[in-house]
């Protein structure tokens, strides 16, 4: 079914199932030209869908937009969704291309961009490598390879989801401290002098792996003292450890349910801390994303 060559791609033979799919969905479509482009996407999302499982992944293809009649009308789609991770677009190439088309369409809310190759009988598919920056065509030859596909995949994994009402009972998810366990007398200090009269208050150390060599980071979250059914959140990038200041160009952002950003802000020189403030209802989802040039962590919430 799959085999790993030299060049470190990843061959995967396209079944009678995966062939099945893409007529399924080709044949809602109103032109050859929209059903072909269909017919090559849904044969590139099997293969790379087939391909992570392979590496342990898990996805959702059935909740991606890839599967969606109404969404793959309206645009050039290819997308899987990877649990706790977020999309990649998964681009057809053809047999004679030098290149990795990506349509517009698909130049937000990825994570990723990964070529697949389908030979002339479209029998197999080759996965060849992936990119982070979207263009309407990459070169085959810049394409970024799989070894360090999986490398850079695992810096966007998500943790478990935070239900901030449980917060009010006194129910905290692992490693959510008390600020007072997490930063020094210092730190805890300056933390303590921006909480705003509120009673709950819980930060956690976040990985943003290399791009911080050794600098250390903890997200705080702050919440009113008593639940209603809308209250304040406030949350904070604070440095941990020895270090007084963030990193310059650290940027925190607050997502709604639809990934879209709703709220930012950018470390400058100097900054001690940088904070967001925002008000939720109850039944609210949102995500705190924190990025520092390539690496980023988000962390949804649910109040």
């Amino acid at each position: 079914m799959l085999s790993n060559t030299e060049q470190l791609t990843f061959k995967v033979q396209l079944s009678f199932e995966a062939h099945s799919l893409a007529q399924k969905y080709s044949k809602l479509q109103s032109s050859l030209e929209k059903a072909k482009q269909v017919y090559l996407n849904i044969l590139s999302v099997y293969a790379v869908d087939f391909y992570l499982q392979c590496m342990g992944f898990e996805t959702d293809w059935p909740g991606s937009d890839s599967r969606n009649p109404l969404m793959i009308k309206l645009l050039d789609l290819a997308d899987l969704e990877v649990k706790q991770f977020g999309k990649l677009e998964c681009r057809p190439v053809l047999p004679d291309q030098k290149f990795c088309s990506i349509p517009p369409d698909v130049w937000q809310d990825r994570i990723g961009y990964v070529a697949v190759q389908l030979n002339p009988s479209l029998k197999e598919a080759t996965i060849l490598g992936f990119t982070k920056n979207p263009s309407p065509e990459v070169p085959l030859m810049q394409l970024q390879s799989l070894e360090d596909f999986l490398g850079y995949l695992s810096r966007f994994r998500q943790p478990k989801l935070v239900n901030l009402r449980n917060w009010f009972e006194g129910s905290f998810e692992e490693g959510w401290q008390m600020l007072k366990e997490l930063f020094t007398p210092d730190q805890f200090e300056l933390a303590q002098s921006f909480r705003n009269a509120v009673s709950i208050a819980r930060g956690q150390e976040i990985d943003l792996g290399m791009q911080l060599g050794e600098q250390h980071l903890a997200l705080v979250v702050r919440l009113p003292q008593e639940v209603d059914s809308e209250i304040d959140i406030t949350v904070q990038v604070h440095p941990l450890g020895n270090q007084n200041y963030l990193p310059k160009g650290l940027i925190l952002s607050v997502l709604d349910e639809s990934a879209s950003v709703i709220l930012e802000a950018e470390s400058r020189d100097e900054d001690n801390f940088i904070q967001l403030a925002l008000i939720a209802e109850k039944g609210d989802e949102f995500s705190i994303k924190i990025t520092l040039g390539e690496a980023t962590i988000i962390q949804t919430f649910l109040f």
